[in-house]
């Protein structure tokens, strides 16, 4: 018998579109339709799952009934926040993978 692979929900863009809330549902398809005509280019390949993870992650996010305040706030500066090097600890090197694009 062999092994069957795994569905993975974050590579998956039904799932992610099922995931998340109407409102957000167009601008995931926008992006979603821009990164499959990328990925066909060489070296743009990445762009496909880095986006379906993006927005898998974005999905759980909105999923937060407190989402749409936590976002407000935000905006206007108010609340707790983790600077972006902490919570992205790779953040450099991706800001500089896309300079060089």
């Amino acid at each position: 018998m062999s092994a069957q692979p795994v569905h993975d929900p974050r590579y998956d863009p039904k799932a992610i579109l099922q995931a998340l809330p109407e409102k957000w549902r167009p601008v995931f398809l926008a992006q979603y339709h821009e990164a499959w005509e990328a990925a066909r280019e060489p070296g743009e390949y990445h762009r496909l799952p880095e986006l379906l993870n993006l927005w898998w992650l974005n999905s759980i996010a909105f999923a937060d009934p407190t989402y749409d305040q936590r976002a407000r706030e935000a905006a206007q500066g108010a609340g707790e926040f983790v600077p972006l090097e902490e919570a992205v600890p790779d953040w450099e090197e991706r800001l500089a993978r896309t300079r060089r694009r």
